[in-house]
């Protein structure tokens, strides 16, 4: 495993809570700073969250990269069923995404006949289903926070870490890091960027998620990304694959990935996943217990090579 992503796991492995976060940035502004870059902090109001707020960190110009690479590093609550991201089956996607609120329901309205049952006042089941399905929704703001992150996204930040710790002073000119809040909050983060800097909607996007466990690295452009022929030449000059794992530029067909890579128009995303019969790619971020050192190897080459890849174009 990197330095990056030992420490990240080791101290920092939530980060959920206001507190939470400000220590990680804390350490995450001294690393940027050791590599040679002037990170900077980037304010957003969360109108999502009463009484918080998203807080990105900068390194690099956005206004004047050709290159923007961003990796959400904030973490979420414990999901009542264990997430999977299928990105390639967007259908078999949302079907899964809605099992959570079909069975919260039928919770609820099992729960509110069995206790108003045994006393035999039916008037008061609708106002206890309802008050459970309230509950339910407060369980979005106070419920437990996930403690596995390995995947999502502690990997996604060391992988651009050691990204910029590879980029050569030139290149670093050209391209913007940016580590994003908010990716568990309604991309508060990446909305706040991208409203500070507009012209990032016309620059390509990289955003890297849950790629610390899987033998397949896929590259996803988004629906407008798919056309930019100049960017998929230099994503395919720039990615080499490594003994058992391998690197799949995926330009075809339907697809959604759920990170804060849909908040930019010119957007690529870059996860590991395996196959599973019936699922097709897919993504478990409870899984993994550790960063795979071979698919950060992967990522460190291939986004350093993209860089200058692009900015020479």
């Amino acid at each position: 495993m990197s330095k990056y992503a030992d420490r990240i796991l080791r101290e920092y492995p939530v980060r959920r809570k206001a507190n939470e976060k400000e220590a990680f940035r804390l350490w995450l502004m001294g690393a940027l700073r050791e590599l040679g870059y002037k990170p900077e902090l980037q304010n957003v109001n969360t109108p999502l969250q009463v009484g918080s707020r998203a807080v990105n960190v900068v390194a690099g110009d956005p206004e004047k990269a050709k290159l923007i690479l961003v990796a959400h590093y904030d973490t979420g609550i414990k999901s009542l069923l264990p997430p999977l991201i299928m990105p390639t089956r967007p259908a078999t996607q949302l079907l899964y995404l809605a099992l959570t609120p079909v069975l919260v329901m039928l919770a609820a309205l099992v729960l509110s006949f069995v206790l108003t049952y045994p006393f035999n006042a039916p008037g008061a089941t609708l106002p206890i289903f309802l008050m459970l399905l309230l509950a339910s929704l407060l369980y979005l703001r106070f419920g437990p926070s996930e403690t596995n992150n390995v995947n999502d996204n502690s990997s996604g930040v060391a992988a651009l870490l050691e990204t910029a710790a590879g980029l050569t002073p030139h290149y670093r000119a050209e391209t913007a890091i940016v580590f994003l809040d908010g990716g568990c909050a309604g991309m508060s983060g990446a909305r706040g960027f991208r409203a500070k800097y507009p012209s990032a909607k016309e620059k390509p996007v990289f955003n890297v998620s849950c790629v610390a466990k899987g033998d397949e690295l896929v590259v996803l452009p988004g629906r407008y990304a798919r056309w930019q022929g100049d960017v998929l030449d230099a994503i395919l000059d720039s990615f080499d694959a490594v003994d058992n794992k391998t690197v799949f530029l995926k330009t075809d067909g339907l697809t959604y990935f759920p990170s804060d890579n849909r908040m930019f128009r010119f957007n690529t995303s870059i996860f590991a996943c395996e196959n599973v019969s019936g699922f097709g790619r897919i993504i478990k971020p409870r899984t993994a217990e550790s960063v795979d050192i071979q698919n950060l190897e992967i990522l460190k080459n291939g986004l350093c090579k993209l860089c200058e890849n692009i900015a020479n174009s």
